[in-house]
Formats: structure tokens, sequence, C-alpha cells
């Protein structure tokens, strides 16, 4: 599944009402490789989450492939993350008594058997590109790597259309970030996906199609680095 986004006159605004970002127009194809990139503050993980439907306060349209996001309510939010997102968090969001495994395919629980199997697979097949232990011990032993490498797995595991990711990058050692960046973007343009990452790494950000400067809560200019 292929699926552009438009977005138009966005607003984010936090719970006291305060303007945290605008938006007047953004657009990307399946395929697109796209970097978010500013100073901490700047509204870059803003952006993203208002992108997967995460901010509760905003208004606009995030249009993908036909589905306004802005105008769904929450639980139809959640079935469109679940069917075609993946994310990709800063903080990781594991659960601490899961292996990793158990992590990565958290999936299935929203699925039938066949998609279950799939997810499994699939799961399975990213843990061991990415290197992550397969034994059963849970991920509150992990390193920051590790756990970051049992994120990106979970976030795969579904074989999602969009995939959104926060620093995907951060807590990796620069040959593993090298070839989950070379992963992700063979990935995205091979299956007509949608990449968007919010990066400091400029190894990541070369790659990219188009990167966006974020500052103050406003997206400032684009440049294409590839």
């Amino acid at each position: 599944m292929s699926l552009p986004l438009h977005v138009e006159s966005l607003s984010v605004r936090a719970p006291n009402g305060r303007l945290l970002l605008t938006c007047p127009t953004f657009s990307a194809a399946p395929g697109d490789v796209i970097g978010l990139r500013g100073p901490s503050g700047a509204g870059k993980s803003t952006f993203l989450y208002a992108l997967a439907g995460l901010q509760s306060t905003m208004s606009g349209k995030i249009d993908w492939g036909g589905t306004d996001l802005a105008h769904l309510g929450d639980g139809a939010r959640a079935r469109f993350r679940r069917e075609t997102i993946g994310m990709i968090f800063q903080d990781f969001l594991l659960f601490e008594e899961l292996s990793a495994l158990g992590n990565a395919t958290l999936a299935t629980a929203f699925n039938g058997a066949d998609k279950r199997r799939s997810i499994r697979k699939t799961a399975e097949g990213f843990l061991e590109r990415l290197r992550v232990p397969k034994d059963r011990r849970t991920v509150d032993s992990f390193s920051g790597g590790e756990r970051q490498r049992t994120a990106i797995a979970r976030a795969l595991a579904h074989d999602p259309a969009i995939i959104l990711a926060d620093e995907p990058t951060a807590s990796l050692d620069r040959d593993t970030a090298n070839a989950l960046i070379a992963d992700l973007i063979d990935l995205t343009r091979s299956e007509q996906k949608t990449l968007i990452a919010v990066s400091h790494d400029l190894h990541l950000l070369e790659q990219m199609d188009r990167v966006i400067d974020i500052a103050d809560g406003r997206l400032l200019s684009e440049a294409a680095l590839a």
C-alpha cells in the first residue's frame, strides 16, 4: 500500500492553547525519504507526532492517501496507526518485562492468524539483521543500542506503508547506524513506503531526498541533499 501525504493549514497547540507548530503546506510521495532537522525544542517531534495523529489538539489537514488524521476520532486514528504506520520513538517505549521478540511482535495482538505469522517472521528477520540478542532476556537488561534496535524491529514488523522515526540512530554505533540507514532507505524506495525522520545525524541527513529545517514551530526551508 502506498500513501501520498498532503498537509495543509496545520496548527498544533498545547493543552493550555499555546501554539506549538504551524505548517501552511507540506507534501510527500510514496518512496520519499525526508529528514527533519533543527535545534532542540524547535517543533520537529511535534510535527512528526502530528503526522502520526498523536497530537490531541490540532487543526488543518493531514491527509494520508485520502484519510485525514486531523479530523478522525481517537479510535480511528489508533486503527490507522496500527495498520499503516511504523513509529520509531526516541525513548524506545518498550515493555521492560518482555523479550526483544515479545516487544517486536506486539502487533500480533491486533491481527488474525495469517497476519500474526507474517509479523512474527518479519520481526525475527529484522532482529537478526539488527543483531539483537535472541535469548529470552527481558529488555530491562538491554543496553541503549539493543533497546533502539528492538524498537526499530517492532516498528517495521507489520510492514507499514509509513515509517516515522524520531532520532532512529541516536543510540547506535556508527557501523550499525549506517547499515540501518541503508536498510530503511532501500526498503522505503523499493516498496514505495514513506520515510520521515527527525535527526541530528549528518550521516542520515546526507542520504535523504529532502531535508526540512524547523525552528520556532515553523517549517523554514528545504534543501535537496541527495
